[in-house]
């Protein structure tokens, strides 16, 4: 009878994990980012025409394999031969959802009960063959990401590349996050990947995130040929690192000969990095010297990526383990922040009200690390400039973090940036302000 229960038992269990791994809600509206809760900054003031808008209109490019009609197309799991690019729809609620109530979300420190954000089309408009000419189609998707430019303060392009275990309508959903709340006032393009989109493939999603590498590269190469954007600024997230960090690198080594093409690379963050670390070292040293800026956000105790390092057998870059690192390597990686402009943000949930103290998705769901998020690729202030607080660990190495007084700190920072944008004529959510660049 006992042998009997625990047969139950374990098909119970393992019907639970299946459900779980195929359950793929879509993401919610992020809590409100810090910087916008001081009832001083509105972040819809740089682009007042998007009242009333519950959509969110995103540019995309994906190596994944096209299905059905090219206005609504829907992207297999699996990789096709070329990149294809377009524009998605994201709508904040269902269609009941007033835009008051989405500005009240979007202002307001609430955290329950916040929207869905639904992936409504992905319309396709051009293929991007390797090696071949750019068709009308292509140019003509490029010349919109510049008419969006022209009407933007933010003259940088986000490319933003999620993680494993990802639909198309979550990673969609956590993109046009950076793209609502710049206050629709920054050009995001999303880049989809393949993944299996479902956590028992974790292994497979990480052996096609090398072949979607070279598709990145090829993309943020083209936006820097044939758009007018300032710089091209590389979000990843979690084993988005892994495609990122690999596409970069192919970057930096094409940028380091003679005669070629400058990328144009700004800021690069890394969120929650799931990649390999000594790879992932390995790689900035290609890249590091070609951005501007590159910051490594990472939580110590984060438990998605403790079970990476398990499945892996080898540190995560947003969980690492210098003692991996070859002597050249740990010295190159302690003279970054000197050297390359590398910033590590230590998240640490202990300093922090409602952070899980493992969590994996801190860069949306905590409105400290957003805000930070958010200033850094608007205004590409240093880390002090932020109201982070400088450390070194017992190794050597220097890292920024939050102090409990964090929005005593940022009542400062936004006091200073709204002074030097009133003398500059500009609002808050205009890029690029010098201070403490």
């Amino acid at each position: 009878m006992k042998l009997r229960y625990f047969i139950m038992f374990g098909l119970l269990l393992a019907a639970g994990v299946v459900a779980l791994s195929l359950y793929r809600p879509p993401m919610r509206l992020m809590p409100t980012p810090a910087v916008f809760l001081d009832g001083n900054n509105n972040i819809f003031s740089a682009k007042p025409e998007v009242s009333n808008d519950p959509s969110i209109e995103l540019f995309y490019a994906t190596n994944r394999l096209p299905v059905g009609p090219q206005d609504n197309r829907l992207y297999a799991v699996v990789p096709g031969r070329d990149m294809h690019v377009g524009i998605s729809t994201i709508r904040i609620g269902d269609e009941a959802t007033t835009w008051d109530r989405i500005y009240e979300w979007s202002t307001r420190a609430e955290r329950d009960d916040r929207p869905y954000l639904h992936l409504r089309s992905m319309n396709e408009q051009a293929t991007l063959e390797k090696g071949e000419p750019l068709s009308l189609e292509a140019v003509g998707w490029f010349a919109e990401i510049d008419a969006v430019l022209e009407k933007s303060r933010d003259k940088d392009v986000i490319v933003y590349v999620h993680g494993a275990n990802t639909t198309v309508e979550r990673a969609a959903g956590q993109a046009a996050q950076l793209r609502h709340f710049t206050g629709r006032d920054s050009v995001v393009v999303l880049f989809v990947w393949p993944t299996a989109e479902n956590f028992l493939r974790y292994s497979r999603d990480m052996l096609t995130a090398f072949g979607a590498a070279p598709h990145l590269k090829d993309l943020i190469e083209l936006l820097a040929a044939n758009t007018k954007a300032r710089n091209v600024n590389v979000f990843t997230y979690s084993a988005g690192a892994t495609v990122g960090s690999d596409a970069l690198a192919m970057l930096g080594r094409d940028a380091a000969q003679p005669g070629t093409q400058d990328p144009r690379l700004g800021e690069i963050y890394h969120a929650a990095p799931d990649a390999d670390f000594r790879q992932f070292v390995d790689d900035m040293r290609d890249y590091a010297g070609q951005a501007d800026r590159t910051t490594v956000a990472v939580n110590l105790n984060d438990s998605a990526l403790r079970l990476s390092q398990f499945v892996n057998r080898a540190s995560r870059a947003g969980r690492p383990d210098l003692a991996e690192l070859s002597p050249e390597a740990t010295e190159w990686l302690l003279q970054g922040s000197r050297a390359y402009g590398l910033e590590v943000l230590r998240v640490r949930p202990e300093n922090m009200p409602d952070l899980s103290r493992t969590s994996h998705t801190f860069w949306y769901d905590d409105p400290w690390v957003s805000s930070d998020v958010l200033m850094t690729m608007l205004f590409h202030l240093a880390p002090d400039a932020r109201g982070l607080e400088g450390g070194e660990a017992p190794e050597g190495t220097r890292y920024w973090t939050f102090m409990p007084d964090y929005p005593q700190r940022l009542a400062g920072v936004t006091a200073r940036l709204r002074a030097a944008m009133i003398g500059a004529e500009e609002p808050m959510g205009a890029p690029k302000s010098q201070a403490g660049r």
